[in-house]
């Protein structure tokens, strides 16, 4: 529990920046919306100026989010209670797990943690003297993957007909690393099969450490460079209707 914990840690600690800063730009946003931009409109307005059409977009994003703030609220609102009532069902829960694996750098992530999780309890279970095929019925209660949970409960029923841990893991290449499924094969073979669990467990949280550094490195300037893009479009559909102004003159 303690290592597992400080994975999740490690997770939450390097998406937090990114989400802060991502509230505050949505809060800075807003604000220029109701307050900025009004203004702006009026003196466009006075002056008779040519709007183009990124210009008429962000009037338009103006208008709605001062005169029609409610729906924005409500349907933001609406929009996170549909998402975790979904995320609660199966049918919500497996294509959101699907997702995650398809995501470039959260596909790893998501494939180390779970990893991790699977060697350290699995050879804690075994080590104890919990029988393989109830130690993976347990275990597949306990990822938080919809996809290595089936894949655990596939090798448990597998297992019982005779196939080894590794005969049954193999075929999903997908969810775990080929590391994993090799060293297992090693353990097995090798009659230390809780020992290559630990060591893989030890590698994959290292592992995950360093992929959460790595994150909280490029993130920054990704963020940045979205702010700078973001700021970018504003500034120039404000300002491009005062140099037609100023042509006209």
């Amino acid at each position: 529990m303690k290592k597992d914990y400080d994975v999740v840690s490690r997770v939450r600690g390097a998406l937090m920046y990114p989400g802060v800063i991502f509230t505050v730009m949505i809060i800075i946003g807003y604000l220029m919306m109701i307050l900025v931009v009004p203004k702006l409109t009026a003196t466009f307005k006075d002056l008779g100026a040519d709007l183009p059409a990124s210009t008429a977009f962000v009037i338009f994003l103006s208008d709605f989010m001062l005169n029609y703030w409610y729906l924005a609220v409500g349907g933001a609102a609406a929009f996170i209670w549909g998402l975790r009532a979904a995320l609660k069902t199966p049918w919500g829960k497996k294509n959101f797990d699907a997702l995650i694996l398809k995501m470039p750098v959260i596909k790893g992530l998501s494939q180390k943690m779970n990893s991790a999780r699977f060697c350290r309890t699995l050879g804690i279970l075994i080590d104890s003297g919990v029988p393989i095929v109830k130690a993976l019925e347990i275990l597949s209660k306990t990822l938080s993957n919809h996809f290595f949970s089936e894949s655990l409960v596939t090798a448990s029923s597998e297992i019982q007909k005779g196939r080894t841990l590794y005969e049954s893991l193999r075929r999903y290449g997908k969810l775990y690393p080929p590391l994993v499924t090799q060293m297992i094969a090693v353990g097995e073979e090798t009659g230390s099969l809780t020992k290559v669990l630990s060591r893989l467990a030890d590698f994959y949280e290292d592992e995950v450490n360093n992929l959460t550094k790595n994150m909280s490195t490029i993130i920054e300037p990704v963020m940045m460079v979205f702010i700078g893009a973001a700021v970018g479009f504003f500034a120039l559909s404000m300002i491009t209707p005062m140099y037609s102004v100023m042509d006209n003159i």
